[in-house]
């Protein structure tokens, strides 16, 4: 006579938590030893690459600007690049950061501005060599403001926080050899006037190789 053994439902309630818990702690076990592997395993980082953006070409002239002291802090061990060029009669500022070294020095543009006061007013996404940027017009006190942004590859641009995580965990998972780690890159108009962006990025892309 052969013997069946029958399960209660509460029975199996337990067996299917109990399955539950340790998937979960295998899980977290795995993402523990992921996570150590990595840091043993330091990626390298664009500093190369921010080395070689230019600060004089045709029609531009930049110097390089200190960071404050709170925005050192913040960044950390990140790479960063920052600037005021001179460019057809008008000025900008230009902010480029590499967050190899540091993860959580990048964050989506929208929050930084909005943290240090500044109101989104409108907001358009603009085509330009290798994908698209995100071109903001803010007021702060009344004072307007125009940033353009997009992460950079060196060959794809994209205005999307989304895409950039995707880029770096898979970088990260296959320890570099994935490409480039995309940087966050920033123009802001520096005397409050309208820049045409459509017109000027195509050659500041080329000429800034970002």
């Amino acid at each position: 006579m052969r013997w069946t053994r029958t399960w209660s439902p509460e029975a199996f309630r337990r067996l299917e938590a109990r399955a539950r818990r340790r998937i979960l702690g295998l899980g977290t076990v795995c993402a523990l030893l992921c996570g150590m592997l990595w840091d043993g395993f330091p990626l390298p980082d664009e500093r190369g690459w921010l080395a070689e953006v230019p600060a004089r070409g045709a029609g531009f002239a930049a110097r390089d600007l200190p960071l404050r002291p709170w925005e050192r802090a913040a960044l950390g061990s990140a790479g960063v690049l920052h600037r005021r060029y001179d460019y057809q009669g008008h000025y900008f500022f230009l902010t480029v950061i590499d967050g190899t070294r540091n993860r959580h020095a990048i964050h989506d543009p929208h929050y930084c501005f909005e943290g240090a006061g500044w109101r989104l007013r409108q907001e358009e996404r603009l085509a330009i060599p290798g994908g698209t940027a995100a071109a903001l017009e803010m007021a702060r006190e009344g004072t307007p403001a125009h940033v353009i942004f997009w992460f950079s590859d060196g060959g794809r641009r994209r205005a999307s926080m989304f895409w950039y995580w995707w880029q770096t965990t898979v970088r990260r998972l296959t320890l570099g050899r994935y490409g480039a780690e995309p940087l966050l890159v920033v123009l802001q108009s520096g005397d409050q006037a309208n820049p045409d962006w459509p017109a000027w990025l195509p050659g500041l892309i080329g000429a800034l190789r970002l």
